[in-house]
């Protein structure tokens, strides 16, 4: 399942009572969003749902049996155990169980019965259990997950796209120069090799963290390094490639500014140039940026418009973007 079809499913399961009774897990590589995706359901649920809490994030890899399921002590000659003081008691939320895969089977067991029926731990039928997880194949400290704990949940393997990936990071602030790259090498996008040595890779999670590096002022080389230890030598050196080739570009303050700008011919230029719009068009400056929109080919046209509109709804204010949007109905419905 697409990592952009999973928090609309999420928020559904949670308002079906029937559904958000089983628990969810979301298994899929390394940093593709699963647990971003958990944050947003929580986002959208809290302004529906009453006295929403949020989500209790609970890392399982680092957790022991008795964290779960709590500490023995005797009372009046009878064993109780001591609820642990993370688990709500009262509210709405999400409890998310974290890395599910990487603990080891004694706190799988424990997490069993906390699947199956959380109101035994005190829990409100009012929150609901998702879980995340690493496979195998991605090389990460995983166990077997145990038939009986697996059987008590809805297994849902998860992937991500350009597509997905971009519609997301458009709205977090993310660095054009990327987008733009990934654009043009989508198989940049997660590249993870389960052979030798584990070394950085790229993967959504650490394209994010190579944005935030380009914020900082370094040398070149000091820059490089940084990137490599991101997403490792390879992507490293392509992005630096593409750097150039982002150097050489029209200039985006002259395109926003009505000037007249050619359309570059190569095509990876090109979605420089949509990535650099995509991500500064608003309702003051779309109508002289139109000037240069119009003479961008369909597709790419597209592109940047409803990246630009997904970033920033008020293009729609527009007069140009109104007159695209009649000639173009179809490309909202486009996936």
């Amino acid at each position: 399942m697409r990592i952009s079809h999973v928090t609309p499913i999420l928020v559904k399961r949670y308002l079906n009572e029937n559904t958000r009774k089983r628990t969810t897990f979301l298994r899929g590589p390394s940093g593709i969003g699963k647990s971003e995706v958990v944050f947003q359901t929580s986002q959208l649920l809290s302004e529906h749902v009453p006295n929403w809490k949020g989500v209790i994030d609970l890392r399982l890899a680092q957790m022991e049996p008795t964290d779960l399921r709590g500490i023995p002590h005797v009372v009046d000659g009878r064993t109780n155990w001591a609820r642990p003081d993370f688990l709500p008691a009262d509210g709405a939320g999400i409890l998310f169980l974290d890395e599910i895969t990487s603990a080891p089977p004694s706190v799988q067991a424990a997490a069993y019965q906390l699947c199956l029926t959380p109101e035994d731990f005190g829990v409100p039928n009012t929150w609901m259990v998702i879980a995340a997880g690493n496979r195998k194949t991605d090389r990460g400290v995983t166990f077997n997950l145990a038939a009986p704990l697996q059987n008590r949940m809805c297994d849902i393997d998860v992937s991500t796209t350009i597509d997905d990936f971009t519609g997301h990071a458009v709205t977090r602030g993310i660095r054009p120069e990327i987008l733009s790259l990934l654009q043009d090498r989508p198989d940049l996008l997660h590249k993870f090799e389960p052979t030798g040595d584990i070394k950085p890779f790229p993967s959504p999670r650490s394209w994010f963290a190579v944005s935030s590096t380009l914020e900082i002022e370094l040398p070149v080389q000091d820059r490089v390094e940084l990137i490599k230890g991101d997403v490792g030598e390879e992507a490293a050196m392509i992005f630096e490639t593409h750097l150039r080739v982002w150097e050489s570009m029209p200039r985006i303050e002259d395109i926003l500014q009505g000037k007249d700008v050619p359309v570059p011919k190569e095509m990876n230029v090109r979605y420089c140039v949509a990535m650099g719009l995509a991500t500064r068009l608003d309702a003051d400056n779309f109508d002289k940026a139109w000037k240069f929109l119009e003479k961008m080919p369909g597709d790419v046209q597209t592109l940047t418009i409803k990246l630009a509109h997904k970033r920033d709804k008020s293009i729609t204010r527009s007069p140009a973007f109104s007159k695209w949007a009649i000639a173009n109905q179809a490309a909202f419905s486009m996936k």
